[in-house]
């Protein structure tokens, strides 16, 4: 016999199918498209939308009148990912990594848009660049990207490709994912931030599925662009690290 549903309150599970809409359209939105897909008149929406502004967790440009998601929501969402175990294992990792290299480091995993970044590891001479906590790396158009797409598993990648999330749906030409399963290690010149460079690499959990990637950058000028170079090997050394401590034991 299936067990009676504890009483809830509506209004709640309301705003939270609304803001999910947001979320998952990933692009701003109109309100009226917001209030269509929420199934809910505009004007119900509106007075869910002011709510959810004044905490922070819908925002709304002043200049287009778009809704989007705001900076609670990013704390919320990062602050959930920050939980799991290998992020902090790889946190640790990553700012030895980034001290011994001397460039940024940055640790992504894989989210709702594609890879992710859920921790950025600043040397002391910081790069000045648009990206971040938060940030969503292309999976074709970028280091990071193309070890997600060489080592995630196939289906999570064509479900990721054939959605409005994907921001691109073909391999960049530079570099192949077959070169990046050989090598183990993906590398950018560019390719996605103009007058950047990075290596980046896959790091297992104990079942050898991918659990997160490592990525170094900085740069062009300032960056050992050479496969078996000291950057390349040192990032090969912590992702290692990273893997075994998550219980791998195969050839991380």
């Amino acid at each position: 016999m299936n067990k009676p549903m504890r009483a809830g309150v509506q209004s709640v599970e309301n705003g939270l199918d609304l803001i999910l809409v947001v979320a998952h359209h990933r692009r701003p939105m109109k309100i009226t498209d917001i209030a269509d897909m929420a199934g809910i008149s505009p004007s119900k929406a509106h007075r869910y939308l002011v709510s959810f502004m004044r905490t922070g967790f819908i925002a709304q440009d002043p200049e287009t009148g778009l809704y989007g998601m705001g900076p609670v929501a990013l704390e919320f969402s990062l602050s959930c990912l920050a939980t799991i175990e290998p992020i902090s294992i790889a946190t640790v990792e990553a700012g030895r990594l980034c001290r011994a290299v001397g460039h940024t480091v940055a640790i992504s995993v894989w989210g709702s848009f594609g890879p992710t970044v859920v921790r950025w590891e600043q040397p002391n001479r910081p790069v000045m660049v648009n990206v971040g906590l938060g940030s969503v790396f292309p999976l074709y158009r970028s280091a990071t990207g193309r070890i997600f797409a060489a080592f995630m598993d196939a289906e999570a990648v064509r479900n990721y490709l054939d959605s409005a999330a994907s921001l691109d749906r073909r391999e960049s030409g530079k570099e192949t994912v077959e070169q990046v399963r050989r090598r183990g290690l993906a590398r950018a010149e560019g390719d996605f931030m103009s007058g950047m460079s990075a290596f980046a690499a896959p790091v297992y959990d104990d079942r050898g599925r991918l659990a997160l990637a490592m990525t170094v950058l900085d740069y062009k000028t300032n960056f050992d662009h050479r496969w078996r170079g000291r950057t390349a090997n040192a990032l090969r050394e912590s992702a290692a690290n990273v893997s075994r401590a998550l219980g791998w034991r195969g050839n991380a």
